[in-house]
């Protein structure tokens, strides 16, 4: 007992110290997909926040004209309005395909502290696994690296490339 309770200490200040510098390092691009991932997960799992965390606090978007606060209240229309009327389940999930995101000039440089991001997004219905994207919409949004060297994005548009918007 008093042998796990010497090393338990170690264990947990090696974990610490590998997670810092295994994630806390990790590559500028990969920081910016990183991002992009955490917001279809929020989406997917109908969570605005979740999204809303990878966007500055002055974010914008000039396709419809929203703040942060009004693409939020966007989403929680989506999340609550689209909703299967037998189950309650939400009827879409959301996928970036990371290998498509185009980030320009490359974030490694030096000096960069700003990217432009595009990237196709394809909407699914979750109650037909396997068929085709509903919807595709392309996102180009402009991205600040964060103090911490974190990456959010401060402004985005959207423009359909196929399909319709279905909500």
């Amino acid at each position: 007992m008093k042998l796990i309770l010497r090393i338990l200490p170690i264990l947990l200040v090696l974990i610490i110290l590998i997670q810092w510098f295994v994630v806390g390092v990790a590559p500028p691009r990969e920081r910016i997909i990183d991002s992009i991932v955490g917001m279809q997960e929020g989406f997917n799992q109908q969570r605005a926040g979740d999204v809303l965390v990878h966007c500055t606090e002055d974010f914008s978007e000039s396709t419809y004209n929203m703040d942060a606060s009004s693409f939020r209240g966007a989403l929680f229309r989506i999340f609550m309005g689209q909703r299967d009327k037998s189950d309650q389940s939400f009827l879409w999930r959301v996928e970036v395909q990371q290998d498509e995101v185009d980030i320009d000039p490359d974030p490694e440089g030096e000096g960069v502290n700003s990217v432009d991001v595009s990237a196709p997004v394809h909407f699914f219905r979750v109650a037909n696994p396997g068929s085709p994207p509903v919807w595709i919409m392309r996102i180009r949004a402009q991205a600040i690296r964060q103090e911490n060297g974190d990456w959010k994005f401060r402004s985005a548009s959207f423009k359909t490339v196929r399909g319709r918007m279905p909500f």
